[in-house]
């Protein structure tokens, strides 16, 4: 299948902003009567299977879509977004391992050959990992969570870099 990137388009070309459940029902809506009606017999291929022979791990930052970035069409990327777009070390202790899971699943089920992590600049997430500190409201999840790159960090703060980033 081509590339199938439909966005929500204004008057004036300009990406429509989603503000709640009823603008994604309606997108749905827009793309079961357009897009999804163009591609159905490859849509409904991709719903027996899935074949993807890329894994990309980016970053949740709502502004960093993959699939746009790289002109992928639906099925040809197994994408895992997460904030600062991190691996946690392996560590099969018996608790909840999101990343982990994707890994395992992209690598023994569906063989992808290939594994990308996809940074970005400005990621707020690699920031708070720099300046070492983590807004109140978000420390409970994302401050350890970015603890993950405190050895990277210190590194590429000893390195004196002009833009750590």
């Amino acid at each position: 299948m081509s590339s199938v990137v439909q966005q929500a388009e204004g008057e004036e070309g300009q990406q429509k902003q989603m503000k709640g459940p009823a603008d994604l029902i309606e997108g749905y809506r827009r793309f079961r009567l357009s897009t999804y009606k163009r591609y159905v017999q490859s849509y409904r291929e991709l719903g027996a299977h899935q074949e993807p022979n890329v894994m990309l791990i980016g970053c949740a930052d709502s502004r960093v879509d993959p699939s746009s970035i790289f002109d992928a069409g639906p099925g040809q990327l197994f994408v895992v977004r997460n904030v600062a777009n991190l691996c946690p070390p392996y560590n099969p202790d018996g608790n909840l391992h999101g990343v982990s899971a994707a890994l395992e699943y992209a690598v023994n089920v569906l063989k992808v050959g290939h594994i990308v992590v996809m940074g970005h600049g400005g990621c707020g997430g690699v920031a708070a990992a720099l300046a070492g500190e983590v807004d109140p409201s978000v420390a409970e999840f994302v401050g350890p969570w970015v603890g993950i790159l405190k050895d990277a960090c210190d590194k590429v703060k000893a390195s004196n870099s002009f833009n750590p980033q």
